[in-house]
């Protein structure tokens, strides 16, 4: 639910708002509209002007704070970490408001902390000026819809998916851009979300054993799960040292009574991510599944281990065929909860020919002339309009002349995926993956 109240907001290592020693007495520039840029030019020999499109600027926030220190040396010591964090950047960096679900990406530009004797016993002020390139206000959440792709010359193929089910995340804030609470677990684990490691978005949670306890872990909530059915655990994991991790899956009946395990082990390098995606069929009797990512063994404290975009979902690769309705393959619903048009992130994996994106709401697509082999993957970005193959080699010349870069206007997008199968390949397995946030101005 949207709310007034500022809350907390994060830059960088430091968290402003309720419940820390830096109080957020003020802000401007979050709501406002950042100054226009027009475009109109002067009708000669006439009143008036001819008026072109307008456009903004970039977007300046104004932030003050009050900070609350203990002791004189506490506020020194406050005002020293505020000075830390607010350097002069290379790159715009995430300015979250996380309690009203939205991000900025902002520079530092002005920093003030005055000292005024008469006061710095233990309370003091500063003052921070952000300047945001983008003036978009970003939503906090990263929102993906996949499909796979509807190629006339084979005919049409579905995604396996179960009866009554769409394909979906089961869990919530599975990358933890949402704010969690630290705790510590059975095992005398510490876990809490961090923002000094990431695979997906800005944050991950880390685990930090306490060198005591058997098989440190983070439990997740309670997931309503069908028995027989099949669900695929995906996740990455990192560790601070070489060792076995695991991604578990736990089963429970509808009395929430434990029944058995699944588990995804392997053998990490030291400070490397490592993808897990396992898949796993229910067991009979269960009803809820917990996800439970661990570190085997009694490790020491050293042995911290860092977890984001974990989550359990509806596995599309096995289980029961459903078709559904025709004319629904190849096609996803974009919701864009934003006031202006959002620039997605595309992904198509391959094996496909010639795909196509397009945006069927408002007309164009989006068109490559190449083949992706099984394996490969192509990463369009709308925004800057980089192609890139496998995610780093430029291939801007393999957009057909005529293309056009599929937004997300405000609310409802319905967005097609085409292409052909390759020789030899019974059916279209390539997949589309659309990221976008919610947009406004």
């Amino acid at each position: 639910m949207a709310q007034q109240a500022l809350g907390q907001v994060q830059w960088g290592p430091l968290t402003f708002g309720p419940g820390t020693p830096y109080m957020v007495t003020a802000v401007e520039g979050l709501d406002d509209l950042p100054d226009i840029r027009s475009e109109d030019i002067e009708r000669p020999g006439q009143h008036g002007d001819y008026s072109g499109p307008d456009y903004t600027g970039p977007r300046v926030v104004q932030m003050k704070l009050g900070l609350r220190g203990e002791t004189p040396d506490d506020l020194r010591a406050l005002s020293l970490a505020l000075r830390a964090a607010t350097q002069p950047q290379r790159q715009p960096a995430p300015l979250q408001f996380l309690d009203q679900g939205a991000l900025v990406y902002a520079k530092v530009r002005k920093r003030s902390i005055p000292y005024d004797a008469e006061y710095l016993w233990r309370i003091g002020d500063a003052a921070i000026e952000f300047y945001c390139p983008d003036p978009y206000v970003y939503g906090l959440l990263e929102k993906t819809e996949r499909t796979t792709a509807y190629s006339p010359a084979v005919g049409r193929t579905y995604p396996r998916v179960y009866a009554g089910t769409s394909s979906v995340v089961l869990n919530a804030n599975p990358s933890f851009e949402t704010t969690i609470a630290p705790w510590t677990g059975a095992d005398g684990a510490v876990i809490e979300r961090t923002n000094t490691q990431a695979q997906a978005g800005a944050w991950s949670a880390r685990i930090t054993p306490n060198g005591l306890g058997l098989y440190p872990r983070m439990d997740s909530e309670l997931m309503t799960v069908t028995p027989g059915a099949s669900y695929r655990a995906r996740g990455w994991l990192r560790c601070a040292t070489a060792r076995d991790v695991a991604l578990n899956v736990n089963w429970y009946d509808a009395g929430q009574n434990y029944l058995s395990t699944d588990s995804d082990t392997r053998a990490v390098a030291a400070t490397t991510w490592v993808e897990f995606s396992a898949a796993y069929t229910a067991p009979a009797g269960a009803t809820y599944a917990q996800l439970a990512p661990t570190v085997p063994d009694t490790p020491p404290a050293t042995d911290v281990m860092w977890v984001d975009d974990v989550r359990l979902e509806v596995d599309q690769l096995t289980g029961t065929r459903s078709y559904g309705s025709a004319g629904s393959s190849g096609r996803i619903t974009a919701t864009n909860e934003g006031a202006s048009a959002a620039f997605p992130v595309l992904r198509i994996d391959g094996p496909v020919a010639n795909p196509a994106v397009e945006q069927v709401t408002t007309g164009g697509s989006l068109i490559i002339d190449a083949t992706l082999q099984a394996g490969e993957y192509l990463v369009i970005d709308t925004r800057s309009r980089a192609v890139l193959l496998m995610g780093s080699s430029p291939r801007r010349s393999w957009v057909r002349g005529g293309s056009s870069w599929p937004v997300l206007q405000p609310g409802d997008n319905e967005i097609a995926f085409r292409g052909s199968a390759l020789p030899g390949d019974p059916g279209q397995t390539s997949l589309l993956t659309v990221s976008w946030r919610d947009t406004s101005l």
